[in-house]
């Protein structure tokens, strides 16, 4: 046997040798590094939420600690509460538990528990649950890039001041709801805002009374023009949308029994929330749509305008239980022809 052969596994034990070490170090710096991140969030983001108390807005995570040691970094909370005193506006909600991969801690993936009770002044108050609310967020140092949320089996309660002209001061009403499943997707595409809506099986008693439709399958497929910085750190807020302008892809409304509404066209908002727009509107199964609606506004006034506008559209079909009209909607009034049918929300 010679020298040579005798140093040669020698030296293959020392290279596994410090490879271990090298592992051994790496592990003790990232899980070093790993601990002072997660502490530098939760003492920084403790900080800050205790800041905004000052600043007529605040927001409390209770029992707040950063955990998923080794590979994933998120924060948790025992209970989520939001406060904004200036408009009068308060949110609680369960649990909060997010998790981002640490080698990519722009995309996040977020659960929220329920119950939630969100509270609006004058007396306007939401009650809430649901079986699974997540959301997913990709982030950048200057906002975010796309967000997505998705909720399964929402129920609950909306008590709305009354609407009605001789309404007594004080009077409410309870609005009972649930949804199926629900999303909500929103990116930024260039310099403008992409939105996309949708809820499955929605439905809505007023006053705990009947169903006011069947349940509804409801989509929306929207683009907003240069309004991309929505996404962007402090860009949203809450007129963000006048001024705006941009192209609805598709709005559509399943009643089922074959009644669907789908509407496609351009919108603008004008400095006043008030939107305009011109809708080229398909209407299926007319006749259903009158039965189902005149449930809806059952006063005089409100039945002869559901019955005018399905006599309109039957018309304009030359007498066919189907019809696509033009839908031109001005400073929010809505005309079919030249007769005012109905009034948009304010924005």
């Amino acid at each position: 046997m010679t020298a040579t052969d005798i140093a040669a596994p020698s030296a293959g034990n020392r290279k596994i040798r410090r490879l271990a070490i090298g592992v051994v170090l790496f592990l003790i710096v990232y899980s070093g590094a790993w601990f002072i991140a997660a502490h530098q969030i939760e003492t920084r983001l403790g900080a800050f939420l205790t800041e905004r108390k000052t600043g007529g807005s605040s927001a409390e995570c209770d029992a707040l600690n950063v955990r998923g040691f080794p590979f994933r970094i998120g924060l948790f909370c025992n209970s989520v509460r939001l406060d904004d005193m200036t408009r009068g506006a308060s949110a609680s909600f369960g649990a909060l538990r997010s998790a981002a991969q640490v080698y990519r801690p722009g995309h996040a993936i977020i659960e929220l528990d329920g119950p939630a009770e969100i509270r609006f002044s004058p007396g306007m108050t939401v009650s809430a649950d649901w079986e699974l609310m997540h959301a997913s967020v990709q982030a950048t140092l200057s906002g975010l890039d796309r967000t997505s949320l998705t909720y399964d089996k929402l129920a609950g309660t909306a008590m709305l001041p009354a609407f009605e002209d001789d309404a007594a001061p004080g009077d409410t009403h309870k609005f009972i709801f649930n949804a199926g499943h629900g999303e909500a997707h929103f990116r930024q595409n260039g310099p403008d805002l992409d939105a996309a809506l949708s809820i499955d099986k929605f439905d809505l008693k007023l006053d705990a009374g009947l169903s006011l439709l069947p349940p509804v399958n409801a989509s929306a497929d929207m683009t907003f023009v240069d309004r991309a910085n929505l996404m962007q750190r402090g860009g949203w807020k809450p007129d963000a949308l006048r001024g705006s302008k941009g192209e609805m892809r598709n709005l559509t409304l399943d009643l089922g029994n074959g009644m669907v509404t789908s509407a496609t066209g351009p919108f603008s908002v004008n400095d006043q929330g008030l939107i305009s727009g011109e809708f080229s509107v398909t209407m299926q199964n007319i006749e259903g749509w009158r039965q189902n609606l005149v449930k809806v506004f059952p006063d005089e006034d409100g039945t002869v305008m559901v019955n005018n506008i399905a006599n309109m559209l039957t018309a304009l079909a030359d007498g066919k239980n189907e019809a696509t009209v033009k839908l031109n909607v001005r400073d929010g009034i809505a005309f079919l022809a030249f007769f005012p049918i109905g009034k948009l929300p304010q924005l």
